[in-house]
């Protein structure tokens, strides 16, 4: 009897907190916030990419490469104003300049722990372009900056590739790399839209 009635109020509970997590999340005025999530990290996560015009963007129902920092999920290629909003205040950010290597503009928002690249090819929309995580702390689905070359295989399995920096994914138009300086631990993770 004592076992059902904590097991009631433990369903209570948990239904409040889903409704509340729910009621809490944000919204921008076109309905593409991007997805919060409380606590923990996803390897691998539905894009918020808004341009459906954009054939290199990856969908909405796709799966792609990313990871939940300050409780917003960051995939490359998403929504950069919308992603921005979400995570606040707190960031540095770079001028603006003309990009040489495409037609559009480019800038970087330095947050303490990572750094979004985005840049608005061709006039679109500014999108996350890529995201630099600088520090340890940051769970990039199991794997973080000092991880083991060994530890990404176990986690993400065979790289599509193996780059003289490192070992590299790609899923759905969006790529992780796992960098290393000495081949044995992971210096660098750049998440990036192809």
């Amino acid at each position: 009897m004592n076992k059902t009635i904590k097991s009631i109020a433990a369903l209570a509970v948990s239904a409040a907190l889903m409704t509340a997590m729910t009621a809490c999340t944000p919204k921008d005025d076109g309905g593409n916030a991007p997805q919060l999530i409380s606590g923990g990290t996803a390897a691998t996560v539905a894009s918020q990419a808004t341009d459906k015009q954009d054939p290199t963007a990856p969908s909405a129902s796709s799966d792609t490469y990313g990871f939940v920092y300050k409780g917003v999920l960051l995939t490359p290629g998403m929504d950069a104003d919308a992603a921005i909003k979400a995570l606040g205040e707190g960031y540095v950010k770079s001028p603006d300049i003309q990009s040489c290597a495409f037609n559009g503009i480019e800038t970087s928002y330095d947050y303490k722990d990572i750094v979004l690249f985005v840049d608005n090819r061709d006039g679109g929309n500014y999108k996350i372009n890529t995201i630099d995580v600088r520090d340890p702390s940051v769970d990039c689905g199991g794997i973080k900056l000092g991880s083991s070359m060994d530890d990404v295989k176990k986690v993400y399995g065979e790289p599509t590739s193996k780059e003289i920096y490192g070992l590299c994914y790609e899923k759905n138009h969006t790529q992780i790399q796992f960098i290393s300086v000495d081949e044995k631990t992971v210096s660098s993770i750049l998440f990036k839209s192809i």
